[in-house]
C-alpha cells in the first residue's frame, strides 16, 4: 500500500497524461500555497461517460485515496489492455480525484473557506432538513456551512459536467464518501426532497445489471432521502440543471460505511481522520480492493447503454413499476 497516494498524484501527474486530456488550469488559494483543480478524460467525448469524483470532503481522505487507486490502476492496465483500449473508442471515463485538495491536506471536511462543498450548491431542500447537518448559513465556523456563493471547488466540478453533457447524452458520475453506517451504500437522487428520481427506470435498469452481474454485492442501494435531506446538494442541482431533456444523468454516491472500521479498531475515535478513514495498512488495501467491481461494472455498462439507457416505452415502464416497489413501497402518504 502507498500512504502517499494523493501526495504523489500531484508530483507526479504527468504520469497519466500519455492517453488523457488533463485540465489543470484552476488553483486554490490557502493561506500561503496553492492547490490545482485537476481533471483528467480518457477516451471518446461523444460516447457514455463516467465522471469518478474523490475528495470532496477532505476529512474523508479515503475517498481521494480510492480515486487516485482507481485511475492508477486504469491507468496502468490502459497500457497493454487493448480491449480497454478498444473499449475507450466508444466511451469516456473523467477523473477528478481530489476535488477539494485544501480540505485533503489541511484533513478538513470543508474547504479553506469552512464551506461544505456538498452543501454549497444553489438548491433549497423541498423539505424538512436535520438541524444543522442539512446545510446553515450561520457561521463558516460551524459545521456544514453553506457559503454565500458557488465555491471555486464546485464551479470547477460543474464546468466540467457542463462540458461532458455538451458532446456526451449520457453520464454516469460516482462521488466517493465515507462516514455513514456499518455497510457501504450506493444513493442516488433526491438529497433535497423525497420525490422520485426523474430518471428512477433508467437507474433501476443499470442496477438490476449490476445485481444479476454481482448477485453477492456489498452495497445497501436507495435514494439518499430516505437516509436524510440536505440543502445544496451538488448532483441534484447538476442533474436539475445542466442536463438535457433527452440525455440520461444518473448521479451516484458511495458512502462506504467508516463505522465498521471504528468497531475493529476502537482507538481510532482518538484520532481526527480515525471516524472516516481506514487507519491499518491491510484495511486500507481491502478498501481499495474492494470497489474494483463497481469500478470495471460501471465502465463496462457505458458501452451497453442501450440495455438501461435506452428502454423502448414498455421496458421503461416495468422497470418503473419495479423500482417504485423496490425503493418507494414503505413511505408513508
Amino acid at each position: 500500500m502507498n500512504l502517499r497516494l494523493v501526495e504523489d498524484f500531484f508530483e507526479h501527474l504527468d504520469r497519466f497524461s500519455e492517453f488523457a486530456t488533463i485540465d489543470q488550469s484552476e488553483k486554490v488559494s490557502f493561506q500561503t500555497e496553492d492547490y490545482p483543480l485537476v481533471s483528467l478524460a480518457y477516451g471518446n467525448p461523444a460516447g457514455p461517460t463516467l465522471l469518478v469524483i474523490g475528495g470532496i470532503h477532505g476529512l474523508e481522505r479515503i475517498g481521494a485515496q480510492l480515486a487516485i487507486s482507481l485511475l492508477k490502476g486504469f491507468y496502468d492496465r490502459l497500457a497493454w489492455d487493448v480491449v480497454l483500449q478498444g473499449l475507450l473508442k466508444q466511451i469516456q471515463i473523467v477523473f477528478i480525484p481530489v476535488a477539494n485538495p485544501v480540505g485533503y491536506f489541511a484533513t478538513t471536511r470543508s474547504n479553506g473557506d469552512g464551506i461544505d462543498l456538498m452543501r454549497n450548491a444553489p438548491l433549497e431542500a423541498e423539505h424538512k432538513t436535520p438541524w444543522m447537518l442539512g446545510g446553515q448559513k450561520h457561521s463558516a465556523r460551524w459545521p456544514w456551512y453553506r457559503g454565500e456563493k458557488v465555491a471555486q471547488e464546485n464551479e470547477f466540478i460543474f464546468k466540467t459536467i457542463k462540458k461532458i453533457l455538451a458532446t456526451s447524452d449520457t453520464l454516469i458520475s460516482v462521488d466517493l464518501h465515507s462516514g455513514f453506517g456499518f455497510k457501504d451504500q450506493l444513493w442516488f437522487p433526491f438529497a433535497y426532497s423525497e420525490r422520485e428520481f426523474d430518471q428512477l427506470a433508467e437507474f433501476h435498469l443499470l442496477m438490476e445489471l449490476f445485481e444479476k452481474t454481482f448477485p453477492y454485492h456489498i452495497y445497501k442501494i436507495e435514494p439518499q432521502s430516505q437516509v436524510y435531506l440536505t440543502h445544496g446538494d451538488l448532483w441534484d442541482y447538476s442533474f436539475l440543471n445542466f442536463k438535457k431533456p433527452h440525455q440520461v444523468y444518473i448521479p451516484i454516491t458511495l458512502e462506504m460505511g467508516s463505522w465498521i472500521w471504528v468497531k475493529k479498531n476502537p482507538l481510532q475515535l482518538f484520532s481526527r481522520a480515525g471516524l472516516f478513514n481506514p487507519i491499518k495498512a491491510h484495511r486500507m488495501n481491502r478498501t481499495l480492493r474492494r470497489h474494483r467491481p463497481l469500478f470495471d461494472f460501471l465502465t463496462h455498462s457505458l458501452a451497453a447503454e442501450n440495455l438501461w439507457a435506452k428502454p423502448n416505452d414498455m421496458l421503461k415502464q416495468e422497470a418503473l413499476t419495479k423500482a417504485r416497489q423496490k425503493f418507494f413501497s414503505g413511505r408513508k402518504k
